[in-house]
């Protein structure tokens, strides 16, 4: 793990642990890894509902297509979490990075 990061969690597509480390390893123990992957399930239903405006019909990708999906990034007072979920070898994912805040930059 970088110097600039303090944790991360992997889930599987069900929210399911795969790894737990650094600050964020409580999430493992106190089992509470699936709300990442809730968070970020709720975001893409966020984004896809503000999508769905007036003109539903008009340049509607199909849903083959791939689509980017919505990192959340969450501040407290010491860190920032961003919870992003990909699919990777066509296994669904979710990943949160901790980092100390101020310090986390988004692309």
């Amino acid at each position: 793990m970088s110097g600039e990061t303090l944790g991360l969690v992997l889930n599987d597509g069900h929210g399911l642990l795969l790894k737990a480390d650094g600050d964020l390893a409580y999430a493992a123990r106190d089992q509470k890894n699936g709300f990442f992957t809730c968070i970020a399930e709720k975001a893409i239903d966020l984004g896809q509902f503000a999508e769905g405006g007036e003109n539903e019909d008009e340049d509607t990708p199909e849903p083959e297509e791939d689509q980017p999906l919505p990192t959340v990034r969450l501040e407290t007072s010491r860190r920032s979490l961003l919870i992003a979920k990909f699919e990777t070898g066509g296994r669904e994912r979710t990943l949160v990075v901790s980092k100390p805040r101020g310090q986390v930059v988004v692309e």
